[in-house]
């Protein structure tokens, strides 16, 4: 049974970040620890997923230390040449023929063929398709662009949430207040009485009796039970 072929997958995020490592200074070896300085990861994954497809790419030797094409690959000016010399080398040449510029409608095309030449479910496949992408587009500046580390900042709408106006509503409406009762016989100062019935005034008397000094005790009573005869009268 003949073994499936296998292909190089690299993330374009690290690939990028690779390439901007290389430019600054190139590394006698790439080792798990200068990888995972670039982006956290485990050593076990920076073998696995940087630095073996690195090697399959011929960037790397197979001590990992850097190839020419390496020296070449972090210039922008080589960039373009050297993503195609490795894609000739790498890939079959019924691939490179098939889609000798391939863009982005044709990812799906890509996928299928890795399926089926490599034998690998669509996760794979796609990653296969997405670095034959990355190397035939062969764009410095599509390599170097950087994801935003601040998340987009939405637009406030102004207009009222049905549950704000539901809100406003609530808020805006007037409030009944009912006082409550005053009780019976007792009216409350300055109040106002109610609809359809009269006010009666409060009535205050004052008397004054003159009494002479030469008066007797028994005329003076007589005095004051005619006054209370006579004011009883209004007083009930």
């Amino acid at each position: 049974m003949a073994t499936a072929a296998t292909y190089p997958k690299i993330s374009r995020k690290l690939w990028r970040l690779l390439r901007e490592r290389f430019k600054k200074t190139i590394p006698t070896v790439v080792t798990p620890t200068l990888v995972t300085s670039l982006a956290p990861m485990a050593d076990a994954s920076a073998r696995s997923n940087v630095i073996s497809p690195l090697r399959e790419l011929g960037l790397l030797d197979e001590d990992n230390k850097p190839t020419e094409w390496a020296t070449r690959w972090r210039h922008d000016d080589d960039y373009a040449a050297v993503c195609h010399e490795i894609r000739q080398k790498t890939y079959p040449s019924e691939l490179v023929e098939a889609f000798p510029d391939p863009d982005a409608n044709q990812k799906q095309s890509i996928q299928s063929w890795f399926m089926k030449v490599g034998n690998v479910g669509e996760a794979a496949a796609r990653m296969y398709a997405d670095t034959y992408l990355l190397l035939s587009q062969a764009d410095p500046a599509k390599g170097e662009e950087k994801t935003s580390s601040t998340a987009p900042i939405r637009a406030v709408n102004s207009k009222p949430t049905s549950a704000n106006k539901k809100s406003a509503k609530v808020t805006s409406a007037p409030t009944k207040v009912i006082s409550a009762p005053e009780p019976v016989g007792h009216e409350a100062p300055e109040s106002r009485p109610p609809s359809g019935h009269r006010r009666i005034p409060a009535i205050h008397i004052d008397v004054q009796v003159h009494i002479s000094p030469d008066t007797s005790a028994e005329q003076i009573d007589r005095i004051f039970e005619s006054m209370a005869k006579h004011l009883g009268t209004y007083i009930k």
